[in-house]
């Protein structure tokens, strides 16, 4: 990996969460929630930093990445309750999806 050139990521990265996401839908043990959390926060960040050693600067990606992987941290997580969870569960599966398929038609 050289200074200039930013790893490519596989679309595993963006579609993992998106899947995970949507099966959140369900009710599931908390298990699944927690899993949930790491995944959605490891897979935002990840993106987020990407973006920031590509364009080195904060663009609308990296802070939104960044502000997903805050909301989603297992370390200090945030308490909302179902009715809450389910739109941003949605919302965040469309974010990882539109990045996904924008960054496939950009060919980084």
């Amino acid at each position: 990996m050289s200074a200039n050139k930013p790893f490519r990521l596989s679309s595993i990265v963006w579609l993992c969460p998106a899947v995970a996401l949507l099966i959140a839908l369900a009710p599931l043990p908390y298990g699944y929630y927690t899993l949930l959390r790491i995944i959605v926060c490891g897979a935002a960040a990840l993106i987020a930093y990407q973006h920031y050693e590509k364009e080195r600067e904060v663009s609308f990606w990296v802070a939104l990445m960044a502000g997903v992987a805050i909301l989603f941290n297992p370390i200090i997580p945030v308490h909302l309750n179902r009715e809450i969870w389910a739109p941003i569960d949605i919302i965040t599966a469309v974010i990882f999806f539109f990045h996904w398929r924008k960054k496939a038609t950009v060919h980084d």
